[in-house]
């Protein structure tokens, strides 16, 4: 009741923390915990405080879902609830909850699907909103910036990474920008690092992390952070091959960080350190470090990390004569580095496949918006021909001859959906290899034996998954073999279906049911792939079936 007789931005900081105890506590006593929040909002009767309600209840749904998992809380029931409530916080003209949620949205969508570029189409709408905004008014805005800064720096796109964390670094100073502010100042540190190989640039942002004491609770996150600068600016100096001015610092740096806990920062100090005195010739304080390093990494693991220390102990065993156990050593280097440039490199391929699906959907709508300029324009002719007689004639023959068009393509829609799926071009089948064919006859055999595409659910991960065979291999063979990607020949196996259906009884389903039945999840994905299959819509096709 304190917290709702103030302004968001006074309570803001209190009520971030209440939702972390929400977090803390079992179901039972969250939901005790809601209903005070509930109490609240009937006494004060404000839109706003009903909004934290349904925020709050929103995240004890998600926490039974994880707890109790999707047979008993569907995903599409959470994403249904977060996408009301964001509506609801829009009309209520509230920025900090609309904020909240779509972050909500985004966050789900990556970590559920995956789908990074629905997260960057949200992410262009919330940057829209931010923009509109003060931190005055939204303290927490620049964590929002984070998030956008953080999802491009994970795709390497540093530049766009760089702007963001900038943005963060020109926002007002508050109690909940300090920290917010400091992960900027280490995330342009490593974009400098990484993205420019400029260490003087890096160094400046890692030099300004340290020393800073913003509250006095926070001595000790004031301690991360210099160890968190030493542990960069070390590393820096390691690359430029300073390793006697690296050494105090990296040791400096892995002595906080093991204090607080971070275990993974420590490890990868730890094979830094151990890296430096292998080229020092000291083989006693390497083989410590490495030993250090791998405890560190299996207490706190990064995937990273696990490369460099196998690295190192490869050239530990090369630096000791012991040749098997290097080789051993570097087998596993290189087995764990493909590893994670493989997972990597599937992530950036399903973005690309998104980002394909986006621009196809785009120009699916500017196809529609050109359909409806030309209706336009058909419209303003038809007025003027009705007072020219001598084009009367002409209509009629366009029309008869669209009709003969459609009649045609109809004809041509059934026999291609009689048809098994042809490889792509005149030569193609001899370009592709016997492992992409064999692989591409398999899958093709699964989705007739199974009819998987009429879930509209289905990817090509759970594809994955039942075959036992990497994506990757799924998508090259899939392109090797009909030159289209996963979604557009999952889609064709959707169209065959439907057409089949329509001509065997054209009344059995509705159109939006047709387009349930054969595995699109709505009426308009199934008219656009329709359309762009056929040439036809769904109800032009059914009209010319029997003429």
């Amino acid at each position: 009741m304190e917290m709702a007789e103030k302004k968001y931005a006074e309570y803001s900081e209190d009520l971030y923390n209440q939702h972390l105890v929400l977090k803390r506590l079992d179901t039972l006593e969250a939901q005790q915990f809601i209903r005070q929040i509930e109490e609240v909002a009937k006494k004060t009767g404000s839109v706003e405080w009903e909004l934290h309600l349904n925020h709050f209840e929103l995240e004890l749904f998600h926490k039974k879902q994880t707890l109790y998992g999707s047979n008993l809380y569907s995903v599409d029931e959470f994403l249904k609830r977060a996408w009301k409530l964001l509506e609801k916080a829009k009309k209520a003209n509230m920025p900090q909850m609309e904020l909240l949620i779509r972050q909500y949205i985004i966050d789900y969508n990556i970590d559920n699907f995956q789908n990074y570029e629905f997260a960057f189409e949200q992410y262009a709408i919330q940057e829209e909103r931010l923009r509109e905004i003060s931190s005055e008014e939204v303290p927490e805005k620049v964590l929002y910036y984070q998030k956008i800064a953080d999802t491009y720096m994970f795709f390497t796109d540093y530049p766009k990474a760089i702007s963001y964390y900038k943005m963060i670094l020109k926002e007002k100073d508050n109690i909940r920008s300090q920290h917010t502010k400091q992960h900027a100042r280490n995330g342009l540190g490593l974009c400098y690092r990484h993205g420019y190989n400029d260490y003087e640039l890096s160094d400046s942002y890692f030099n300004a992390l340290k020393n800073r004491v913003f509250q006095p609770e926070d001595i000790g996150r004031s301690e991360i952070w210099n160890g968190i600068a030493e542990g960069n600016l070390g590393d820096n100096l390691f690359l430029r091959g300073e390793y006697d001015k690296a050494i105090p610092l990296l040791q400096s740096s892995l002595s906080i960080m093991s204090k607080y806990g971070d275990y993974a920062y420590a490890s990868g100090t730890a094979a830094i350190l151990a890296g430096i005195y292998l080229k020092k010739g000291k083989i006693a304080e390497a083989k410590h470090l490495i030993d250090l390093a791998t405890d560190y990494y299996k207490k706190g693991q990064r995937e990273t990390q696990l490369v460099r220390i196998y690295e190192i102990t490869s050239k530990y065993y090369a630096a000791v004569g012991n040749e098997k156990l290097c080789v051993a050593y570097m087998d596993s280097m290189l087995a764990a580095k493909k590893q994670y440039d493989n997972k990597f490199n599937a992530i950036l391929l399903l973005r690309m496949e998104q980002k394909e699906l986006a621009q196809q959907q785009k120009e699916l709508e500017r196809e529609k918006e050109s359909r409806r300029a030309a209706q336009f324009r058909v419209v303003i002719l038809s007025v003027g021909i009705v007072f020219i007689s001598g084009l009367l004639g002409l209509l009629s023959l366009f029309y008869y001859k669209k009709r003969a068009a459609y009649r045609a393509l109809v004809r041509k829609s059934r026999e291609w959906a009689q048809g098994s799926v042809e490889y792509a071009g005149r030569d193609a089948a001899r370009h592709v290899s016997t492992i992409d064919q064999q692989l591409f006859e398999q899958l093709q055999q699964l989705l007739q034996e199974e009819y998987l595409y009429r879930d509209a659910a289905v990817t090509i991960d759970k594809l994955s998954q039942i075959m036992k065979v990497n994506r990757t291999y799924i998508s090259r063979a899939i392109n090797q073999c009909t030159g289209k990607n996963f979604s557009t020949f999952i889609n064709e196996y959707r169209i065959k279906e439907a057409i089949l259906i329509m001509s065997a009884d054209a009344e059995k389903y509705s159109f939006e049911g047709l387009g349930y039945e054969v595995g699109f999840n709505d009426r308009k994905t199934f008219y656009n792939a329709f359309k762009k299959t056929t040439g036809l819509s769904p109800s032009d096709f059914k009209s010319n079936l029997n003429k």
